[in-house]
């Protein structure tokens, strides 16, 4: 999530701590702080990693910054925590590619408006992200299918215009005993744009390459929010979308 951090005010405190450690003698003498070179050149560099690893490396919900972050829900503008299992649905275009297969193999019409009228298909989908200062990954599991994605790079982003902070990525799904018109296996790429004020909920649109010669690649909204900072490991996130599903219907 380093992209994300006011490298400006980053670089000015690197800079004046550079300065100190060359300094050091006149910044002893003008301050009359005891400053000994062995500090400055030996523990300075090492406390600072310790700080970067330490701090901000691990993801866990024990985490020290999510420790802090919970505590200080602020610190969420500066970068935010979205670790845990989210929840939302996916609302996707295939009703009109399927309308568009089924036109093209049959002598009957269609028209644009027909096809923009069609109601886009709905499914749950379950979401886990983990992340740090250093780390972003996103696994991704629908209701509909076995299937499971996995976030192959991903990167965060703060709007400039509107100061609200994405999520794009790309991603590889596996879809296991699919069918004749579909792949084992494709890509995909989503932008999601996180809520301001909580960064609970997520919202933006996703592509694929799905059995793109046939041009049934899908694309459409998404929408996700925050169900547990944990998760239960020995539950899938297909099992998360599914109950998702249940509750959606109820």
């Amino acid at each position: 999530m380093y992209p994300l951090l006011p490298w400006k005010w980053i670089g000015g405190g690197l800079t004046l701590v550079t300065m100190v450690a060359i300094y050091a003698d006149d910044v002893q003498r003008l301050t009359g702080i005891p400053i000994p070179d062995r500090f400055v050149v030996r523990y300075l560099p090492l406390g600072v990693l310790l700080l970067l690893g330490g701090f901000f490396g691990p993801t866990g919900y024990r985490a020290p910054w999510r420790i802090l972050w919970r505590l200080i829900p602020k610190l969420n503008d500066w970068f935010p925590d979205l670790n845990g299992v989210w929840v939302g649905s996916t609302s996707s275009n295939w009703p009109t590619i399927k309308r568009l297969v089924e036109v093209a193999q049959s002598d009957d019409k269609t028209t644009e408006q027909e096809l923009h009228d069609l109601p886009e298909q709905q499914d749950a989908m379950a979401v886990r992200f983990t992340n740090s200062l250093f780390k972003l990954q996103v696994r991704a599991g629908l209701s509909s299918t076995k299937g499971e994605s996995f976030s192959i790079t991903a990167k965060p982003w703060r709007d400039q215009h509107t100061g609200r902070i994405h999520l794009s990525y790309v991603y590889r799904q596996q879809t296991p005993n699919h069918a004749i018109t579909d792949e084992e296996a494709h890509l995909g790429a989503a932008d999601l744009e996180l809520i301001a004020k909580d960064y609970r909920r997520a919202k933006g649109t996703y592509w694929t390459r799905r059995a793109w010669r046939t041009g049934r690649n899908t694309a459409g909204i998404l929408e996700l929010a925050l169900l547990t900072t944990k998760g239960d490991q020995h539950k899938s996130l297909q099992q998360y979308a599914q109950e998702h599903r249940e509750n959606l219907a109820k």
